[in-house]
C-alpha cells in the first residue's frame, strides 16, 4: 500500500537518525580486520568520543558516507559477516530485548519488521509466505547501490546468527529443528550478486547458507520453525519492551533532523551533474514545496547547497587532479564551459586558471 504524502514525509524526517552504537561498532570491526579507522570520521561532525553515549545518533547520510569507506576499507576481508557476529543481541536495544523475550520466532519476527527503521533506516521488511516457507523480503528505502549489498548481507546474517543463538534449542529439536552439522535446517538467505570472495572463510561460520546470484534478498524459513519458543520467552517483558519500541517509533515519527544538512552530505557523495530539487525531494521522500519550506526554515535554499558543493568539489578538481578545466566543468555537470566559468569566478572571484596557477585558496564551504 502507497503511503500518504504527508505520512512518507513524516517517516522520512523522523527516522533520520542511526543509532551511533552501531556506526560505534562498525569502526571496531574496521579496526578488528587491521584497519585504521580514522579515515571513517573525516569530514564528518562526530568523531569516535562521540560515539561512546548509549543515546547517540547520526544522520542517516553520514552513516551512509561511513559505511562506504568501512567498504573501501575492508570489504574484501568479509567485513559484513564480521560485524554482524559483532552485532549482539544488546546493542540493539529494547528492539533487540523484544526479540530475545518474544514467546516465539514468529513474535520476534514481528518485532523487528516493525521497529527495523529505528535501528536501519536504509532498510525496510516484509513478509509474505508459500505452503511450507515464510519468505522474508528485505527492502531499500534508500538508493543505495553501492552500500546494499553491503546493507542486505550484513542484516541477512545478524537476523540468522542472532536467531539461532535465541531459539530454544529443546523445543527446536522437538519440532524437528536440531542443528545439522551447524546448521538450522530449511533455512536459507538468498542474495544478488556473485558469490564473495570471502564467503567460504565464513561459510562454516554462519548457521545457515547463503545463496548468490538470486533475484531477490530473502531470507527463507520453514513455517513450523516460527512456532518454536525463544529461550528466554517472557511474554510480559517482551509486551513491555514493544511498548517502549512503539514510544521510541511514535517520539522519532515527531523529530526532525537537519534536513539542510542532510542534503548537503547525501549531494556530497553523488557524481555529477546533482539532481534537481523535484529529484532531491524524491529521494527524501517529500514534495518539492515541502523540501523548500524545510530549506527556508533552515535560511538556505537548494541553489545555495549545491553550489557549495559544486564550488568545494571544483576547487579539489582543481587543486589535486591534471584534468582540464573544461573536463572538469563537464564532470560537475556543466554542457557549457562558460557557465561553469562565470560560476567559478562569483564563487571565488578568480578564473578556474588563475586560481590552478597559484593564490591563496578561498575559505571552503562549510554549508548551512
Amino acid at each position: 500500500m502507497a503511503i500518504p504524502g504527508s505520512e512518507k514525509e513524516r517517516q522520512m524526517l523522523g527516522l533520520f537518525l542511526v543509532p551511533g552504537v552501531y556506526m560505534r561498532v562498525l569502526a571496531q570491526t574496521v579496526r578488528q580486520l587491521g584497519h585504521n579507522d580514522r579515515p571513517l570520521y573525516e569530514g564528518l561532525n562526530f568523531g569516535p568520543e562521540d560515539l561512546k553515549a548509549n543515546d547517540s545518533r547520526v544522520f542517516v547520510t553520514d552513516a551512509m558516507m561511513m559505511a562506504e569507506r568501512a567498504l573501501k576499507l575492508a570489504s574484501r576481508d568479509g567485513l559484513s559477516f564480521m560485524l554482524a557476529r559483532e552485532l549482539r543481541v544488546t546493542i540493539h536495544g529494547t528492539l533487540g530485548f523484544a526479540a530475545l523475550t518474544s514467546p516465539t520466532l514468529a513474535g520476534a519476527l514481528d518485532s523487528v519488521r516493525r521497529y527495523l527503521q529505528l535501528r536501519a533506516p536504509f532498510l525496510s521488511m516484509s513478509q509474505s509466505e508459500t505452503d511450507d516457507h515464510v519468505l522474508v523480503k528485505l527492502c531499500t528505502e534508500f538508493d543505495v547501490p553501492g552500500l546494499y549489498p553491503f546493507l542486505a548481507e550484513t542484516v541477512t546474517a545478524t537476523l540468522v546468527l542472532l536467531t539461532e543463538q535465541l531459539l530454544d534449542r529443546s523445543d527446536a529439536q522437538t519440532r524437528g529443528f536440531a542443528l545439522d552439522n551447524g546448521k538450522l535446517p530449511g533455512v536459507s538467505v538468498r542474495l544478488g550478486g556473485p558469490e564473495p570472495s570471502y564467503y567460504r572463510k565464513y561459510a562454516d561460520q554462519l548457521p545457515v547458507k547463503f545463496e548468490y546470484d538470486q533475484p531477490d534478498e530473502l531470507l527463507v524459513l520453514p513455517k513450523a520453525l516460527l512456532d518454536v519458543r525463544m529461550r528466554l520467552a517472557d511474554a510480559d517483558a517482551s509486551r513491555m519492551a514493544s511498548d517502549e519500541c512503539e514510544f521510541e517509533l511514535q517520539k522519532a515519527l515527531k523529530e526532525q533532523g537537519d534536513l539542510a544538512m542532510a542534503v548537503r552530505n547525501m549531494l556530497r557523495m553523488m557524481p555529477g551533474p546533482l539532481p534537481s530539487l523535484e529529484a532531491m525531494a524524491v529521494r527524501f521522500c517529500v514534495s518539492s514545496r515541502t523540501l523548500k519550506r524545510r530549506l527556508a526554515d533552515r535560511e538556505t535554499n537548494y541553489r545555495e547547497i549545491v553550489e557549495a558543493v559544486l564550488k568545494d568539489r571544483a576547487i579539489q578538481l582543481l587543486r589535486y587532479t591534471n584534468q582540464s578545466v573544461s573536463e572538469i566543468a563537464y564532470e560537475l555537470g556543466y554542457a557549457d564551459l562558460s557557465n561553469f566559468s562565470r560560476a567559478f569566478k562569483k564563487w571565488t572571484g578568480k578564473s578556474a586558471s588563475e586560481f590552478r596557477e597559484g593564490g591563496p585558496d578561498p575559505a571552503p564551504e562549510e554549508g548551512p
